[in-house]
C-alpha cells in the first residue's frame, strides 16, 4: 500500500470505529441469561442484537472492500469473496477468514429470516461466543495499517 487516498483511510477508520462500538454494546448484553434473553417481553432486545450482528458483518465487509480497493484493481461483489480476497492478499489469515465466512453466513440467515423462524439460541450463543472474531478483524486491520505506514 503506497499513499492510499485519505477518503479510503477515513472510511476504514469509520468502519473500525463502528465495529468497536457495536462489539462494546453487545458485550454489555452478555450478562443477560439465556432464559431472560428468550422471554417474550425481550423481543425488542433480541431484534436489536440480531440487527447489530448484521451491522457488524456489513462493517467488516465494507472495511474489507475498502482495503481491497487499496490493494488491488478489482473488488468482489459477493461478501464471502471479499473475505477470500482478504486472505489472498495476506490481510487476514485462514483461521480468521473461516470465522468471518461463518459471520457472513450468520448475517445472511439473520437478514433473510423473519419472526419466530430465527433460532434465539443460536443468536444467544453468538452473543456469548462470537464477538472475538470481530475484535480479531479490527486488530488485523490495525496491524495492516501500521505495517503499511512503515513501508511508506
Amino acid at each position: 500500500m503506497s499513499n492510499p487516498p485519505a477518503d479510503l483511510l477515513a472510511r476504514i477508520a469509520d468502519g473500525v470505529e463502528a465495529i468497536e462500538r457495536t462489539v462494546t454494546e453487545l458485550r454489555d448484553l452478555q450478562g443477560v441469561s439465556r432464559a431472560a434473553y428468550k422471554r417474550d417481553e425481550n423481543r425488542l432486545r433480541r431484534d436489536a442484537v440480531e440487527r447489530k450482528f448484521e451491522k457488524l458483518t456489513a462493517a467488516v465487509i465494507d472495511v474489507g472492500k475498502t482495503v481491497l480497493r487499496i490493494e488491488q484493481d478489482t473488488v468482489p461483489d459477493r461478501r464471502k469473496a471479499v473475505v477470500t480476497e482478504l486472505e489472498a492478499v495476506g490481510v487476514i489469515d485462514a483461521e480468521l477468514g473461516e470465522k468471518l465466512q461463518a459471520a457472513v453466513g450468520f448475517r445472511d440467515v439473520l437478514a433473510h429470516t423473519y419472526g419466530p423462524v430465527v433460532n434465539d439460541d443460536i443468536v444467544y450463543d453468538a452473543l456469548q461466543n462470537s464477538l472475538d472474531r470481530y475484535v480479531a478483524f479490527v486488530e488485523r486491520i490495525d496491524q495492516y495499517l501500521s505495517e503499511s505506514d512503515q513501508t511508506d
